[in-house]
């Protein structure tokens, strides 16, 4: 294994099944620390399972997870407070306000930093007196989010943070996760259905594709290799490597890390070269 001062989480050959449904077959990546780092695939492929094992709540079939150097099957509680996690579907305790539940959490945290916690607060106009219970999930989900960037830890898990928030708790999200990394050396772990909020958030990312398929790259070397071309239908394209073709009515279009002479790649986004990779109707 690497020097976990410079990669903060480290898997290697990591095999894991439900039943007879293979997940990932000898998964190997790490995350530099000090990155932010993308889980992405389509639902169902292992993104929440591969967050379980790397929080040693999942037990793999084989390999190895290391996370701050320990290995993640035997955390120690020094380390697990080192790492700040949100589950999809996280819980909060609704008949707490929000001065009381900073006080709750706090009592767990040693790190705790109060004005990270209130930045984000006073950003939502709430009252620290008002009750989780009477906020928007939208609202909730910014108190949830400003308790785990509290905490000061050193590795961020956040497991799709996106869900039921609108593009404006999203946009907020983003902005103040940059802010709060500024000149910080922490490490941040996220999976997200959103596509289009990560092109300028996330450094590396992690595509996992059914049957344990998996494809590594940072976002620059990504989005200027791989390719989206609208084509005439009737082009025969058998001896070019393409990922994905989708076929249309009057044309179709091409994905791939393929330089196609004679056709200029169109300008996609992040979202439309993901789609293209995994596939658009998998």
């Amino acid at each position: 294994m690497k020097d976990f001062k410079m990669y903060a989480i480290e898997v290697k050959n990591l095999t894991h099944f439900y039943g007879e449904k293979l997940i990932y077959q000898n998964l190997n990546f790490s995350v530099k620390t000090g990155n932010v780092f993308g889980i992405l695939g389509r639902n169902g492929v292992g993104k929440s399972t591969l967050i379980n094992i790397l929080m040693g709540y999942i037990k793999p079939k084989s390999g190895e997870c290391r996370v701050l150097g320990e290995n993640s099957f035997e955390l120690s509680a020094k380390t697990k407070q080192d790492i700040a996690l949100l589950f999809e579907g996280f819980v909060s305790y609704d008949h707490l306000s929000i001065a009381r539940y900073e006080e709750f959490l706090s009592s767990f945290y040693p790190n705790w930093d109060s004005v990270v916690y209130n930045d984000l607060v006073r950003l939502l106009k709430l009252n620290k007196d008002q009750k989780l219970s009477s906020m928007s999930f939208g609202q909730k989900s910014q108190v949830v989010l400003a308790s785990l960037f509290a905490q000061d830890a050193k590795v961020l898990i956040f497991d799709d943070y996106s869900m039921g928030l609108d593009a404006g708790y999203r946009r907020l999200f983003g902005d103040f996760l940059k802010d709060y990394l500024d000149g910080k050396d922490k490490t941040v772990v996220i999976t997200s259905h959103v596509m289009s909020d990560l092109e300028n958030l996330i450094d590396e990312f992690l595509i996992i594709k059914r049957g344990g398929e998996i494809y590594q790259s940072n976002m620059g070397d990504f989005m200027s290799n791989f390719h989206a071309y609208k084509l005439p239908k009737e082009l025969n394209l058998n001896e070019f490597d393409f990922k994905n073709i989708d076929e249309f009515k009057h044309h179709k279009m091409a994905y791939g890390f393929v330089n196609l002479d004679g056709f200029e790649p169109m300008n996609a986004s992040f979202e439309d070269k993901f789609l293209g990779y995994v596939g658009l109707y998998e």
